[in-house]
């Protein structure tokens, strides 16, 4: 490709302010257009190399037949679960492009966290036993795909045949909560939380109706009965999708909004608080004074922290009320018991009781596993249930983070595997003849070879060439300049560094 016949402009600085270097670069490059709104594109080089990059995840998921749809994804996957009917059919694995809408996207951040970011899903529809079998060779791919790229990682294990790769960052992102001792671990906001227990001996009291005039917030109770927020029973009420469910938790608790919606197999954005009305309508009393002893909801959801709390206080579901020495079973029974909670860096780990370490950092693959209400018949022609293992690769998120981990003072050093130019050829001085033809015919050798080759034949400085050449980062240059009197050119080698020159006899 002849640069002189795209657009391409670079800079010597970056105008905004970005927290990590690969935005920066990738700015700076030309390769990528930010405006102030936080909207990005790809210039006509840089979807180039993004190009290359989606091939390359492509070819290393390479069991995975490529769609291309027009229209609601999710729809076409589900008519392709409802033609698997027997075992015969099974595993079937598919990949598709998509576009991820991202609501904690900051401008600052660059493709690290855009607002709407290129995604590849690689979709595998199976059967139970087929599942681990095939995480393990997903595992294996990215394994492959990260050591070549040199990428940097830590990985997480979130249960469930669920992981996450992380790019471990020093400037605030997200922040992501790791056992150092199981490995368990996943963003602050998703991840489930230790429950403690009361281990004590004390005996189980009598029910008793007590007087709390005005007093409405765990804080206001907390202070009047000099009782620790740990043996108090909050009942938050929400509407998810027109039914009213109470949610219980341990009065130092916040509500996991995220846990929730997973436990319904909903989007977090169905669910609402209850207004004003709805609670009176499911308690009978003043917001304030819910509990769960004869409330009228639809669904109760319990954490599982509650059930341990021995004596604890609730809302009496009347106005200016409270009920004391409230305990599990005996008081209230609840059938959906689960783990509803935020977490907070003071918790152990959910599944092994560890410490909990915190670090700041960006995930840009998930492996997860969903269960569908899909059936096929197996070997044995018995109904099994179909899921889906699905590897969501962040392509923007994957674009910085190579140049994070591939980049020097100079700018970007392109992995060869990637860069969707073998070599960049720069003609010192296009005006002199000798150069422009020697640089031409090296440039049309090559193409006529198989290689990819950027050739800069632009009216500009050889000095201003060779600051694009080393911002872009191809891996090999070829410098046709004033040497080319003797027919020799230089050959650079953008990661050692290291040049030498040869014949141009060597090269055609």
């Amino acid at each position: 490709m002849e640069l002189s016949s795209i657009y391409l402009k670079t800079y010597k600085n970056c105008s905004i302010e970005f927290n990590n270097e690969s935005s920066k670069l990738l700015y700076r490059s030309g390769l990528v257009k930010y405006v102030d709104s936080g909207s990005y594109c790809y210039t006509g080089l840089g979807n180039m190399f993004l190009d290359s990059i989606t091939k390359y995840i492509l070819d290393t998921f390479k069991e995975n037949t490529l769609i291309k749809a027009n229209g609601d994804k999710e729809e076409i996957l589900k008519s392709y679960m409802n033609e698997l009917k027997s075992y015969k059919n099974v595993p079937l694995n598919l990949a598709y492009l998509t576009l991820n809408k991202n609501k904690k996207s900051r401008l600052k951040d660059g493709l690290l966290n855009p607002k709407k970011e290129n995604m590849i899903k690689i979709i595998s529809i199976a059967g139970e036993n087929d599942i681990h079998t095939i995480i393990n060779n997903q595992i294996m791919s990215i394994d492959k795909l990260t050591e070549e790229l040199n990428i940097k990682y830590t990985k997480l294990n979130n249960g469930e045949n669920k992981y996450k790769y992380f790019f471990n960052t020093t400037y605030p992102l997200r922040e992501v909560f790791l056992c150092g001792k199981c490995g368990y671990g996943d963003l602050k906001e998703e991840i489930k939380s230790y429950s403690d227990k009361d281990l004590s001996t004390q005996e189980l009291k009598e029910m008793e109706l007590i007087h709390t005039p005005n007093i409405k917030t765990i804080d206001d109770l907390e202070s009047s009965l000099n009782i620790s927020s740990k043996k108090l029973i909050k009942t938050i009420l929400l509407n998810i999708k027109g039914s009213i469910v109470a949610v219980l938790l341990r009065g130092d608790r916040s509500i996991n909004n995220i846990l929730v919606a997973k436990h319904f197999n909903i989007k977090e954005k169905d669910i609402k608080m209850a207004s004003e009305e709805e609670v009176k309508a499911a308690t009978g009393a003043e917001v304030g004074f819910a509990g769960p002893i004869g409330i009228k909801v639809d669904t109760i959801l319990c954490d599982e922290e509650v059930i341990h709390i021995k004596n604890g206080i609730v809302g009496a579901n009347k106005t200016d009320y409270h009920i004391q020495n409230v305990n599990y079973k005996r008081d209230f029974n609840i059938e959906c018991i689960g783990n509803f909670k935020s977490a907070t860096i003071q918790d152990k780990c959910f599944n092994c009781g560890g410490e909990i370490n915190a670090f700041s950092g960006i995930n840009f693959i998930d492996i997860d596993t969903i269960k569908t209400e899909f059936k096929y018949l197996n070997s044995n022609s018995k109904e099994e249930n179909l899921y889906i293992i699905e590897t969501k690769l962040y392509t923007d998120r994957l674009f910085s983070i190579i140049v994070e981990n591939n980049k020097d003072e100079l700018g970007i050093v392109w992995p060869d595997n990637i860069s969707p130019f073998d070599y960049h050829i720069i003609i010192g001085n296009i005006k002199k003849e000798k150069e422009y033809n020697a640089g031409l015919s090296i440039y049309e050798n090559f193409t006529n070879k198989g290689y990819n080759v950027l050739l800069d034949d632009r009216k500009e400085r050889i000095g201003f060439k060779f600051k694009d050449c080393e911002l872009i980062g191809v891996p090999k240059t070829i410098v046709v300049g004033k040497d080319i009197e003797n027919n020799r050119v230089e050959i650079r080698n953008r990661v050692t560094k290291e040049s030498e020159n040869i014949d141009i006899t060597q090269l055609i």
